[in-house]
């Protein structure tokens, strides 16, 4: 696990690493504290963004991390503590340009904190095509270990007939992702029903499942907040499978903090 000082110094890479217009008028910069740090519902809080009489700044809080990075390898928390600083940047980002998309969005995942109050114990993973969502099964399966070894998942495509493609079987080899040694499944009404929650990839793909099973839509989601789609040139699929990793962590950080 990366100490105090180690990961102090991670976060200053990441920060020279981006480009400094994005930092105009983050006047109180970015703070990094030891603190650990909870909203009222009890759940930890990685980082917040601020603009208040201080001006505007980032926090980000150690203590945090450690509750629920502190066992993972470096790696794995060199990435979440990236993927938060991003965040965290979007929001001042969007805040300068008057914009509160992401803030409206983090206000609805509060609302829907526990997975909208859905006991999960089967997860279902759902793409176009069946590649993406293969690659967040395998890894869901590959890190959930101790933190909810009881919670099952699958994936499936909303087409019929595509053979997963190759790239990302390549990719997820070369990162250690096993994908299941199976036939792709489609899609379908029994699927969803036998499963707690589905998690797509794209916002256009829950949206057709809700219109088709309108009963259903409550258990439909997205994985992440913006959509996941194949990248559009081959030197992309490694960071798209990343960023797959990532959010399929995050799925089991939620699972975990419901246990806590």
């Amino acid at each position: 696990m990366l100490t105090y000082e180690q990961a102090g110094d991670v976060l200053d890479d990441l920060v020279d690493d981006l480009p400094q217009e994005i930092f105009k008028s983050l006047n109180g910069g970015v703070s990094f504290l030891e603190d650990t740090k909870r909203d009222p519902d009890g759940r930890y809080t990685l980082g917040m963004y601020f603009h208040d009489s201080m001006g505007r700044y980032i926090e980000l809080y150690y203590g945090s991390f450690v509750e629920l990075y502190g066992d993972m390898d470096d790696e794995t928390f060199r990435r979440r503590l990236k993927s938060t600083l991003h965040h965290e940047l979007t929001h001042h980002i969007e805040n300068k340009a008057g914009d509160r998309s992401l803030e409206r969005w983090d206000e609805r995942q509060s609302e829907l904190c526990g997975f909208g109050g859905i006991n999960v114990g089967s997860i279902l993973f759902m793409c176009d095509d069946n590649s993406l969502s293969l690659a967040a099964e395998g890894v869901f399966n590959s890190s959930k270990g101790e933190y909810c070894p009881e919670v099952k998942c699958t994936s499936a495509g909303l087409h019929a007939g595509n053979e997963i493609n190759p790239r990302v079987i390549k990719c997820c080899e070369a990162l250690d992702i096993p994908l299941a040694a199976r036939a792709q499944a489609q899609v379908t009404r029994q699927l969803i029903e036998s499963c707690d929650v589905t998690l797509c990839m794209t916002a256009k793909q829950a949206q057709t499942l809700c219109d088709e099973y309108q009963d259903l839509e409550e258990r439909i989601m997205c994985l992440a907040e913006d959509d996941i789609f194949p990248p559009a040139l081959p030197i992309g699929w490694k960071k798209c499978i990343l960023r797959i990793e990532d959010e399929v962590l995050a799925v089991i950080d939620e699972l975990r903090e419901e246990m806590l």
